[in-house]
């Protein structure tokens, strides 16, 4: 669990999910995610479902909470590639780089890897602007990485050293 001055960082637990699904389900949100928004309750538990069955390897993966609901996620599915998504009625109100600072310095202290890797999609603005205002440097842009449900798209990766 990673607190800040509003947020927790934390594990979800079963009684999250109307929370998670309300941040997945919103097409904004997953647009430049790797799948579509989430169609059902019961899609995003199925989404989710690894998380609970393996605690350990999702050690890193956490979600946010503010003011005692879920918001949005944040984290390292898979060391040191770290990702995130929030709500769209918590932008704009620095949630997400509270949440990224404070998971940076978790990791800083933890030392479970030297460098964190974004793959944003060259389109997304904000998610840029995100990063490098909490110190990630752009280092390469590859085109047509990945195909998703918007088509072939492109990765602009962010590396920030630990």
């Amino acid at each position: 669990m990673i607190r800040t001055d509003r947020l927790i960082l934390r594990r979800p637990t079963p009684a999250d999910l109307p929370d998670i699904h309300a941040v997945f389900r919103d097409p904004a949100t997953m647009t430049y995610w790797s799948g579509p928004a989430h169609g059902s309750l019961e899609e995003t538990a199925a989404w989710l479902q690894p998380v609970f069955d393996d605690p350990a390897g999702s050690a890193f993966d956490l979600f946010i909470e503010h003011d005692g609901r879920i918001v949005g996620k944040l984290g390292c599915w898979r060391l040191p590639q770290i990702g995130y998504a929030l709500h769209p009625d918590c932008r704009g109100q620095g949630i997400a780089t509270e949440a990224l600072r404070g998971f940076i310095a978790h990791m800083r202290d933890v030392r479970a890897c030297d460098h964190l890797l974004a793959d944003v999609d060259p389109r997304n603005a904000p998610s840029r602007r995100l990063l490098e205002r909490c110190g990630f440097r752009h280092v390469e842009t590859v085109r047509n990485t990945m195909q998703t449900h918007i088509g072939w798209c492109d990765s602009a990766w962010y590396r920030l050293d630990l």
